[in-house]
């Protein structure tokens, strides 16, 4: 049995103390080197431990698990992301999550989970992959009738809200009806500032902005969409669009 040291943060210490009794009770062979309830105090458990796994929550105030992340040029360790939320699922996997556990825990998929980590530390399977998915296009998994389609997440002209759907448009003309509210789309994208709320029905790639009129208070997109620009996202789609040019 391979014996893999590793480190909880979730600002919810319920939640650390029955992720730690799951572990201990199910997965004898995970030793936890250390718990912290916050990003910062996180990063620093992991320069000084270097684990082979991080149980990370995903909602933590100030920042969130995915800016973790972002805190280390190389990531020398797997994440499992556990979290009340499943709104996060492909985001996770785009940043090569070894799993994606939803609260409350079920025993069987935490043992799956940790059957997968204990296969890439036999096997010697790097988990230093984020920097290269974040240097390639990332790719987004649109859910069609039976299957799922992938598409580049560049080739997104913009969302539109569609009461409890959002329709995905592509820049080749293509669209796609998608049962997800629109926030969903925003907190996916929450860390790639070329996607912007510019109204309450409306989520834009800023890239494929053809012209934008302040006077009309609307974009106009290479595919000839008119997009309204409202007056609360305003400041922040300016700001955005600006550092874009």
């Amino acid at each position: 049995m391979t014996k893999i040291n590793a480190i909880l943060v979730d600002d919810e210490i319920n939640a650390r103390e029955n992720l730690r009794y799951l572990l201990n009770d199910f997965c004898s062979n995970v030793k936890i080197l250390a718990e912290a309830s916050n990003v910062k105090d996180a990063v620093l458990l992991i320069q000084k431990n270097k684990p082979d796994i991080v149980f990370l929550d995903i909602q933590m105030p100030q920042k969130n698990g995915f800016q973790l992340l972002e805190e280390f040029s190389e990531i020398n360790f797997q994440i499992i992301f556990v979290t009340a939320y499943d709104n996060y699922a492909i985001k996770a996997f785009q940043v090569a999550a070894i799993d994606y556990l939803l609260k409350p825990i079920d025993v069987d998929l935490l043992k799956e989970a940790i059957l997968k980590v204990e296969n890439n530390i036999k096997n010697k399977i790097s988990v230093n992959r984020y920097k290269l998915l974040k240097e390639n296009n990332k790719k987004l998994a649109i859910p069609h009738k039976n299957d799922y389609v992938i598409v580049q997440i560049d080739n997104i002209l913009c969302i539109e809200a569609d009461r409890m759907y959002s329709k995905i448009y592509l820049l080749d003309d293509k669209t796609f009806l998608v049962s997800k509210k629109l926030s969903y789309y925003e907190n996916l994208f929450l860390e790639d500032e070329k996607f912007i709320r510019a109204h309450r029905s409306w989520i834009i790639n800023i890239n494929t902005i053809k012209t934008y009129s302040k006077k009309d208070k609307e974009v106009i997109l290479k595919n000839g969409f008119k997009v309204p620009i409202s007056k609360g996202h305003k400041d922040d789609f300016e700001k955005i669009f600006t550092n874009h040019l």
